[in-house]
């Protein structure tokens, strides 16, 4: 008679225990956790209660989990491999848009990190950081980002209100800083001259006195696009890119009190420090990489992007112009800094390897040599490869100038009887030698070219590869010659202005090499 209700009894335990389970699973969120290792549990809140979608992770660790519809979340142990436990984690974090990143130490389980809400308002009045080393000065930006200071150093983005390539074309002066040397924006666009501060020195005060002449930008505001502006960016503004320029167009969050700073990372935990996904998106690049000034498409990139192979793939500007260099595995040696995989901390040079090194790695050569009834025939194919825009790109006076010529059985120069020429704007050294320009060129109101963009009549020649779609062109020498040498130049500027501004390092030779008949 006892048997029946104990079988009923244990058909109740069951069915409780279900229940349960059921109940505990739409509580939190499922653990990944490898059986036998334990779990790292908690929930993250802030004054006003538990906080949903928050990302947690254990402190420098790749794997992430979302905190449930209440706040909850499980992350797995984190293991050297095998089933042996790695040493116990020290810190765990979370964050969520809207909110600084916080964190948590690992002791007693459950865990709980809170989150504080970002300031709701700019502090348009902030005094900028210096980036620049200083033990005086405990908060300046390399005191404690020491590597990231050095690349950033010598970036353009730290010469960019105080380069002399940038200051001679605006004020006219040449390399030696002698005034009246030709193209001068200043001098002859005095009333548009404001438009260069927006994005070469973000940070000058707004000042009718002083901002729209770049020559005024002092201390923190000279330094250009530096670290402290960089990082208080929050988001990208309603402006239209391409027509609001630089700081018109980035939405800043700057504090009253205490500090901001926004980065990639969403587990940097000092109570200061922000993520955003901006830092990942080529729109952070655009409004200072996009610019139509006085009616001309002087600054092209992101539009450029935007049509790419590149963009279509998911990569961003940031893809291949911070890619990591493999040699910084902690932010912040010695300062607080932990040790992470140098494949997930971006480079500050932005160039890596620098521009030309960058130049040579997308730009390929190749030529095909051979007889037709004693003559030399070339054919000759250049193409840009991995880049996400065209080639070259950034301002619009960059160029690229493939140089075709023979050479007798002496090694000496000898001309093509056929082939393109390059056009006068390649300068006098090189205008009707054979071979093909690779530019934007503007033409003036008295048909003048090349000429600045503050002179353009609006109309641009665009003559610039694009990847994927290769350059060909041939060419044909007389009887006599044994090989042909073949040079791809990239110039920052028209050799007229350069002459003119007395530049030394105008030009580059990205690319050399003699080809000979097949036999």
């Amino acid at each position: 008679m006892r048997k029946p209700h104990l079988l009923l009894l244990l058909l109740a335990a069951s069915l409780l225990a279900a229940v349960w389970a059921v109940g505990t699973s739409s509580r939190a969120p499922r653990s990944e956790t490898p059986p036998g290792c334990p779990a790292l549990a908690g929930e993250v809140r802030d004054a006003d209660g538990p906080v949903a979608g928050a990302r947690v992770r254990v402190k420098g660790e790749g794997d992430s989990v979302l905190a449930d519809a209440v706040g909850r979340f499980q992350l797995p142990w984190p293991a050297d491999g095998g089933d042996q436990p790695r040493r116990s984690p020290g810190r765990v974090t979370a964050w969520k848009e809207g909110y600084f990143i916080g964190g948590a130490a690992v002791g007693r389980l459950p865990l709980r990190v809170s989150l504080t809400p970002l300031p709701a308002d700019d502090n348009e009045h902030y005094a900028w950081v210096d980036p620049a080393p200083d033990p005086r000065r405990p908060q300046n930006c390399g005191n404690c980002h020491a590597e990231i200071y050095r690349e950033w150093a010598a970036s353009g983005h730290a010469r960019a209100a105080t380069g002399k390539h940038f200051l001679n074309l605006y004020d006219g002066s040449d390399w030696d800083g002698e005034p009246g040397a030709g193209w001068s924006l200043a001098g002859e666009h005095p009333f548009g001259k404001g438009v260069c501060s927006a994005c070469h020195a973000p940070t000058m005060p707004f000042d009718a006195q002083t901002y729209f002449d770049i020559r005024n930008a002092k201390g923190v505001a000279a330094q250009g696009v530096h670290c402290d502006y960089c990082h208080k960016v929050r988001g990208v503004s309603a402006g239209t890119i391409g027509l609001t320029h630089g700081r018109f167009n980035l939405e800043l969050l700057r504090p009253r009190e205490g500090q901001i700073f926004f980065g990639p990372l969403d587990d940097v935990d000092r109570g200061e420090d922000a993520c955003s996904p901006l830092y990942h998106d080529s729109r952070y690049c655009a409004s200072c990489h996009e610019g139509v000034v006085f009616g001309v498409p002087v600054y092209t990139t992101y539009g450029e992007w935007q049509e790419s192979q590149a963009r279509r793939e998911g990569k961003h500007c940031q893809t291949c112009h911070m890619a990591p260099t493999g040699r910084m595995a902690n932010l912040a040696p010695g300062k607080g800094g932990i040790r992470r995989d140098p494949r997930t901390l971006g480079n500050h040079f932005f160039f890596r390897g620098g521009k030309e090194e960058m130049l040579r790695e997308c730009l390929k050569v190749s030529a095909s040599v051979h007889r037709e009834r004693g003559e030399l025939r070339a054919d000759v194919e250049v193409r840009a490869e991995g880049a996400g825009h065209r080639v070259p790109t950034g301002y619009i006076d960059r160029h690229l100038l493939l140089v075709v010529e023979g050479l007798d059985g002496q090694g000496r120069p000898a001309a093509a009887r056929s082939g393109p020429r390059l056009p006068p704007a390649a300068g006098k050294s090189l205008a009707g030698s054979r071979g093909r320009l690779y530019g934007r060129l503007l033409t003036d109101f008295d048909g003048i070219s090349p000429a600045p963009f503050w002179r353009s009549d609006g109309t641009v020649q665009d003559t610039r590869l694009t990847v994927g779609k290769p350059d060909r062109s041939a060419y044909v020498f007389r009887t006599g010659v044994e090989a042909v040498r073949v040079r791809l130049i990239y110039r920052r500027f028209w050799q007229q202005v350069a002459e003119v501004k007395k530049w030394p390092d105008n030009e580059t030779v990205v690319f050399e090499q003699v080809f000979r008949a097949r036999r």
